[in-house]
């Protein structure tokens, strides 16, 4: 009796068992050429957005463009600039009763070269976590205990989320007078913070 070497059986990708290699060979190129073109003209859309026809393309596209991570509003730009000067903090208070604020990094507080890769933070808070996404809240409320979580004998208990936010003066006063405080206060929410969510932390 001779031993036959067994080959592994090698498991067919999904486009594997849709399309043959001849059938992809042949669609690949409309296909791949299809998708840059679409992408391509909802970049013109989004970028050029001053048309009625425009406006309807960029509403009937807006859910897979943002899926996708590509939705850009233009706040700050003419002629509608954006009014307001948001920003949110995380009160942590931790078993003792004691408390610590977390910030998340702020661009107005950093140099050029250290802020440029951190401006996806500012593009997360302030301009959708802290007016238009409330189910993050208690995920971001989460996330500043476990930054926070440094004592295992004092773990956070409860996180406070507060925006705070200012008016953005017009030009022409702001010349005059510089912007208000960011004294506009709102409690956001309390969120009790379990074991499980401190779940698998490195303490130093």
């Amino acid at each position: 009796m001779t031993n036959k070497q067994i080959k592994p059986v090698r498991k067919q990708s999904i486009l594997n068992e849709l399309l043959s290699r001849e059938e992809w060979a042949r669609i690949r190129k409309p296909v791949i050429s299809s998708f840059l073109i679409l992408h391509c003209t909802l970049n013109y859309c989004y970028l050029f957005n001053n048309h009625p026809y425009i406006n309807n393309v960029n509403h009937f596209f807006f859910g897979y463009y943002a899926f996708m991570g590509l939705e850009q509003a233009w706040n700050v730009f003419a002629p509608e600039p954006r009014s307001y000067n948001p920003h949110l903090t995380a009160i942590v208070t931790y078993q003792d009763g004691t408390s610590k604020l977390w910030n998340y990094p702020r661009m107005e507080r950093l140099d050029f070269f250290t802020k440029i890769p951190k401006e996806r933070y500012r593009k997360f808070f302030d301009d959708n976590a802290a007016w238009l996404i409330p189910a993050v809240w208690p995920d971001i409320a989460r996330y500043a205990a476990r930054i926070s979580y440094e004592r295992k004998d004092n773990p956070p208990k409860f996180v406070t989320l507060t925006r705070f936010s200012s008016t953005i003066l017009p030009m022409e006063a702001g010349l005059k007078k510089p912007n208000l405080p960011q004294s506009e206060t709102k409690v956001l929410g309390v969120y009790l913070i379990t074991d499980k969510d401190l779940a698998g932390v490195k303490l130093k």
